[in-house]
């Protein structure tokens, strides 16, 4: 039996996941956000450190952990696992991207293109609209460029994409929006990155309120939290929503609660909103007269609505988390 430290950030709900999925032959022990002194005993019998997403793993953690011989980041991120230690013990460090977090981030790109394109217009008009005009076969001289005369139709170049709760969806997502040439990327987090990912990402940190004023796209990745409810005053209030500019779009994947829906819906009524797209939400699952799903009807309001299925196709069993543990004891034992 091999015992694993898995250190993790999130709820009960995937640690129970992460825990019906481990092998026999490892011994997990799941700690939330724990503090030094509440790691050591653990560190003390760690055969292999799992970190998940966001947890540093430091030169004291390595030293504190004498059978240590792997560590596995559930993330893409690894400035804040201190290789130099890792290294100096002959301690590997496998860095694994996790699949669901790629599948959001490309589903966060195809809201934002989708709302600023409008689709949700155009693929209606389509199959419903009928023709102004007699059709004509094309050529390359006739053709019908946009017959219904939409003038609306918006670009992701040199725009602002403003990403708020700026984790490992974040990141992806960042990364997919390089080959668009923004004007900018701006984040908020906690706590910044360091230059070099900054750098890598080609994003910058600024405050909520910035993010908020300045973005053409505001994606919403917050999770939830007291502080992030915006019923407590936290997250995406109507206060702080109404910073945004009536040209703007809002995307949200984050947890649900943390978006003043009702306030989105008055931006959008009003025209202080261009469009908003939401794969989660504060009642799930949705009922045929919530709020958003009535305004949405309308095609022409710009609205988007997907029923949480951001990373419905990702592999349900969190095996993979364990993958390299077993790769390691597959080439090592004899």
């Amino acid at each position: 039996m091999y015992n694993v430290l898995f250190l993790t950030d999130r709820g009960a709900r995937h640690q129970e996941a992460a825990l019906r999925a481990a092998p026999a032959e490892l011994k997990v022990t799941i700690l939330r956000t724990p503090s030094f002194a509440e790691m050591l005993p653990e560190l003390a019998r760690a055969d292999f450190i799992i970190s998940e997403r966001n947890q540093p793993v430091t030169a004291e953690m390595i030293a504190a952990a004498p059978n240590l011989k792997l560590i596995v980041r559930l993330g893409s991120l690894d400035y804040d696992i201190d290789r130099a230690a890792a290294a100096a013990r002959n301690i590997q460090v496998v860095v694994q991207p996790v699949l669901g977090t790629l599948y959001c981030a490309e589903h966060a790109l195809m809201m934002i293109l989708a709302c600023l394109k409008r689709l949700g217009r155009s693929l209606h008009a389509a199959l419903h609209t009928a023709a102004p005009f007699s059709p004509q076969r094309g050529d390359e001289d006739t053709f019908s460029f946009n017959w219904l005369n939409f003038e609306d139709i918006g670009t992701l170049f040199g725009k602002t994409v403003s990403i708020v709760g700026m984790g490992e969806i974040g990141v992806e997502l960042a990364r997919l929006l390089r080959p668009f040439r923004l004007k900018a990327v701006l984040y908020n987090k906690r706590k910044p990155y360091p230059n070099h990912v900054e750098a890598e990402l080609g994003a910058q940190f600024a405050t909520l309120e910035e993010c908020l004023r300045h973005a053409d796209v505001l994606v919403s990745l917050l999770p939830y939290a007291p502080t992030t409810d915006y019923a407590l005053g936290g997250g995406l209030t109507a206060e702080r929503l109404r910073l945004l500019k009536p040209t703007a779009c809002l995307v949200h994947l984050g947890s649900g609660s943390v978006v003043d829906e009702t306030e989105v819906l008055h931006l959008l009524q009003q025209g202080k909103l261009a469009g908003a797209a939401f794969d989660t939400f504060e009642f799930e699952p949705l009922t045929e007269k919530y709020p958003l799903v009535l305004y949405a009807r309308d095609p022409k309001h710009n609205l988007l609505l997907t029923p949480h299925t951001a990373a419905a196709s990702a592999p349900e069993s969190r095996a993979d988390d364990y993958a390299a543990i077993m790769a390691y004891l597959a080439a090592t034992q004899p």
